[in-house]
């Protein structure tokens, strides 16, 4: 058969598959194959699924017809895979039900994939989590685990490793009862940490400041690793204080831990190791502090340099809030939230970021809630006791589902479109939860900004 006859067909081919996506009754769109998803796999401001949405190639436009061929055969295995990748998670016989909860402590080649199974009218399964770099191919598989009725905890989890850093992973639990029969939880996603090093010999030590704990209302516990990487000797401590400034100031007006100059409730240090030669992760309880007022901290290192000279690196600033009335001594620590830096920020799109730890509460429903008015994304956690009654205000507000079901602790982000260009947005993480007394109750991160590009 001519090349020519096989194109004809395959163009054929490919608009019937691409009209059934039209077509087929949802409840919400879909997203197009380049749409934009979150970390939670829920389709956010995407494009719309539409004929135009896929590129039909006219084999006329290129001088070589085996070129026009193949572009047309690839669209096609990608389409397919997506739709094998639907068919699977919603198709199953068993009589079992499997969920996917999101994944926590992502590192840069590594994270902790969790889920839970109700076994219904079984009497045991094996569980496992399908993995990979797109949803519609997750072509990795971690062990197996039995889980029975005897069992008192039907939560299980895999640590998997190896990963490539700054990329994103989608995966989902799996359980198989022994008839062979199966049940696939959602689908969900992960980034994993970027580690940028440099080419040169001496790669400098990597630091990363990570988020504070156990904050009361004049003390925390401040946290973060060092990799001296091809140095050593290094000399790591915190600082911290009131003063931002002071804070972000110090690798550049000081080239030892002895030269730091403490100023008050401004500028404190502390000193947590004096010879790190390879990486390690620290932890340090600091008091004294004032109570309702924000902190800023960083973690830091002093060696010498390639030069023999003395230097001083330090991690991203970071902050917290002390508590006003020392209401985390209480007998159920609230959650704590923490909302990060916007990533890949375009004229009308971005990338928000943010973490949240349970604490001594469960089954957190995570959100981020932004738009154009900062007072109406401040205010959520006090207008509001749940997502469903948050009212979404065009521009002003908006609001998306990223993980359900959290139980300790996760990190999330999620990718939003149809920003306004040369604006200014505000966002924060938030989460609904059932306090001590079984009330519904939202608790947000800070409240966070960034301007879209022009």
């Amino acid at each position: 058969m001519k090349i020519r006859t096989i194109s004809k067909i395959l163009a054929v081919v490919m608009l019937v598959l691409s009209t059934g996506f039209v077509v087929a009754p949802q409840a919400e769109a879909a997203c197009s194959y380049n749409g934009y998803t979150n970390s939670n796999g829920t389709c956010s401001n995407s494009f719309v699924n539409t004929n135009s949405s896929y590129q039909y190639f006219n084999q006329s436009s290129y001088q070589n017809e085996d070129v026009a061929l193949l572009l047309m055969i690839e669209q096609l295995q990608d389409m397919i895979r997506t739709l094998l990748g639907r068919m699977d998670n919603s198709n199953t016989s068993s009589s079992f039900n499997v969920t996917t909860y999101s994944a926590t402590d992502v590192e840069d080649d590594e994270a902790v994939l969790r889920g839970r199974i109700s076994l219904g009218r079984e009497d045991e399964a094996e569980v496992y989590f399908e993995y990979g770099r797109t949803r519609g191919n997750l072509n990795k598989d971690t062990r197996t685990e039995d889980i029975d009725e005897d069992d008192n905890d039907f939560t299980f989890e895999k640590r998997i490793t190896n990963l490539d850093d700054s990329t994103n992973y989608y995966f989902r639990a799996v359980a198989e009862d022994e008839d062979g029969d199966k049940d696939r939880g959602k689908i969900l996603a992960f980034r994993t940490d970027g580690t940028q090093r440099s080419n040169n010999n001496d790669d400098e030590p990597d630091l990363d400041t990570q988020d504070a704990q156990d904050i009361e209302d004049n003390s925390a516990e401040l946290n973060g690793k060092v990799d001296m990487n091809d140095f050593n000797n290094g000399e790591v401590f915190f600082v911290y204080g009131e003063d931002e400034d002071h804070v972000e100031d110090v690798e550049d007006d000081f080239e030892d831990y002895d030269d730091v100059d403490e100023d008050g409730d401004d500028l404190q240090k502390v000193e947590v190791d004096n010879d790190l030669d390879g990486n390690s992760s620290y932890n340090k309880d600091v008091s004294n502090l004032d109570e309702d007022t924000k902190i800023y901290y960083s973690i830091c290192v002093g060696y010498e340099d390639e030069d023999d000279d003395d230097v001083i690196k330090c991690g991203d600033v970071e902050s917290f809030e002390t508590d006003d009335d020392g209401s985390s001594n209480s007998n159920d620590d609230e959650p704590e939230l923490e909302t990060d830096d916007a990533k890949d920020v375009e004229d009308n799109s971005a990338e928000l970021h943010g973490s949240v730890d349970m604490n001594d509460f469960d089954n957190g429903k995570v959100f981020f809630a932004y738009g154009e008015d900062e007072d109406q994304v401040e205010d959520i956690k006090d207008d509001y006791d749940q997502y469903s009654d948050i009212d979404e205000d065009g521009d002003d507000l908006q609001r998306i589902v990223v993980g359900t079901g959290l139980d300790n602790r996760g990190t999330y982000w999620a990718q939003v479109g149809g920003l306004d260009s040369d604006t200014n947005m505000y966002y924060s993480i938030c989460v609904e939860y059932e306090d001590e007394d079984g009330d519904d109750v939202i608790s947000c991160g800070n409240t966070e900004s960034f301007r879209t590009d022009d």
